[in-house]
């Protein structure tokens, strides 16, 4: 069984993993790059990461986003983080926020994330959407990453 808390509200998802079936994932719906902008220890184990990045939605929207994020290590290079950030249509015409969950396992991160907005033009797909992705990162902070819509 997979118990999920997205963001900071009370949203839920449980799964029962004893008969789930294959997923295809298809094709992602942003495909994005990005880099850490600034990264401050802000406790024990605790770090204060923000990003910026640019990508596109569908093949054909391009976006710039940021955000950050609350990184908790757990050891054997293992970490929980915990963020929001804003995606804003590069004409800067519309916007979506979005608050996510992910963890690093040594290689990449692996997480959700789920988006809201108001927008009534291209972006309005993304209210109460929730996808999943695989972000690869290197050293510096760089990174690109890939989100699929969870079906």
């Amino acid at each position: 069984m997979l118990l999920l808390f997205v963001g900071t509200g009370a949203t839920t998802i449980l799964l029962n993993t004893a008969h789930a079936q294959t997923a295809t994932l298809g094709e992602p719906i942003f495909v994005e790059k990005g880099a850490t902008t600034i990264q401050r220890e802000i406790g024990p184990n605790r770090t204060l990461y923000t990003f910026t990045a640019n990508g596109t939605m569908n093949g054909n929207i391009e976006y710039h986003k940021t955000g950050e994020y609350v990184n908790v290590s757990k050891g054997n290079n293992m970490t929980f983080d915990q963020g929001h950030g804003v995606l804003r249509t590069n004409d800067g015409s519309e916007t979506a926020n979005y608050t996510f969950i992910e963890v690093f396992n040594g290689t990449a991160y692996q997480g959700a994330s789920a988006y809201s907005t108001n927008s009534t033009g291209r972006l309005s797909v993304l209210n109460n959407m929730v996808v999943i992705y695989k972000i690869e990162a290197d050293e510096s902070g760089d990174y690109v990453g890939r989100q699929w819509i969870w079906k």
